[in-house]
């Protein structure tokens, strides 16, 4: 274990190791490198992997359908099962405001009451491939925001908005299919994933992943307090969890897509193209919780943006 008690990456892998013959017997096959006896395969010459989940990619055997898997200790997050699974109730999980990821499975681990598996569609970060156009990016955060509006108005706060926790569905990106580590690669990693669409042609759903520390709130019990941790400087202090998920979409919004270009792996200097942003995002940083804009007034305020935007475009072009 880790000094923060989270299991490093070995001890995961043993854990999936010895737990692959309940995994089948519950119709889920994880990939051959867990196997006994797996020899290893040589990596790709050229690609390594752009971004590794922290979820060991799996196959459902009924359909052969990808498919993520996570271990979750009901002692640690004892409400990541359950705000999960009802966001993902028939009542909820087709809304399309709904971009909490759909939890297709529960599994109780036969080896220790603390823990649960839980199965999600197979996801790949949000910013992979890269974005290429100002349009697609805007449709990503318009998700975003949509998403955490739908579980503010469900009064759960996610608490954890970060770059991380922020997925799409690469389905009809990659419409022939690819590689389940490495979508660069295609299903048989011989070659390159054949990915001749583009997110304008396809329009892909993205997802917020991560309810560890997500929570439902009373909304008759008054302003929730929380002793937070990370974004914003909030370590160790208490502090209303929904205008601290409102700092970490703003932060998310200054960092990685107004002062570095989201089309560029790398970052790179301001982006112009998304500086229309840039109020929104100040006032969702205000240094005082209490000014910043609920989740309803960020989206409201978004559209406006966006639209003044549009708006300023068709005047310099005449149209």
């Amino acid at each position: 274990m880790s000094e923060k008690g989270k299991p490093l990456p070995h001890e995961k892998e043993a854990f999936w190791f010895q737990h692959r013959a309940f995994l089948e017997d519950a119709g889920y096959r994880l990939r051959a490198k867990f196997n006994p006896g797996f020899a290893g395969t040589p990596p790709h010459p050229i690609l390594k992997p752009p971004w590794r989940s922290r979820s060991p990619a799996s196959e459902r055997i009924d359909d052969g359908e990808l498919v993520m898997l996570k271990w979750v200790s009901k002692r640690a997050h004892p409400h990541e099962v359950e705000v999960g699974c009802l966001f993902s109730a028939p009542g909820l999980v087709k809304n399309p405001r709904n971009h909490c990821v759909p939890i297709l499975d529960v599994l109780q681990d036969p080896q220790d009451g603390d823990r649960q598996i839980i199965v999600m569609p197979r996801l790949i970060r949000f910013d992979e491939p890269v974005f290429d156009t100002v349009g697609e990016v805007v449709d990503c955060v318009r998700q975003i925001f949509e998403g955490i509006q739908f579980m503010h108005e469900h009064f759960i706060a996610h608490r954890d908005c970060t770059l991380l926790n922020i997925l799409q569905d690469p389905t009809a990106l990659f419409p022939r299919g690819f590689h389940p580590v490495n979508y660069c690669l295609n299903p048989a990693s011989d070659g390159l994933a054949y990915n001749a669409v583009t997110r304008t042609a396809c329009w892909p759903r993205y997802y917020l992943i991560d309810f560890g520390r997500s929570r439902r709130y009373e909304p008759a019990g008054g302003p929730p307090r929380e002793r937070d941790g990370g974004s914003g400087g909030r370590e160790g202090k208490e502090c209303n969890p929904f205008p601290a998920d409102i700092y970490d979409l703003g932060n998310l919004l200054k960092r990685h897509f107004i002062r570095s270009d989201p089309s560029c792996m790398g970052g790179g200097a301001p982006h112009a193209p998304l500086q229309f942003l840039q109020p929104l995002a100040d006032a969702m940083t205000h240094p005082d919780p209490a000014q910043r804009p609920t989740i309803g007034e960020v989206v409201v305020r978004f559209h406006r943006a966006v639209a003044q935007r549009r708006r300023e475009e068709g005047r310099a072009t005449g149209a």
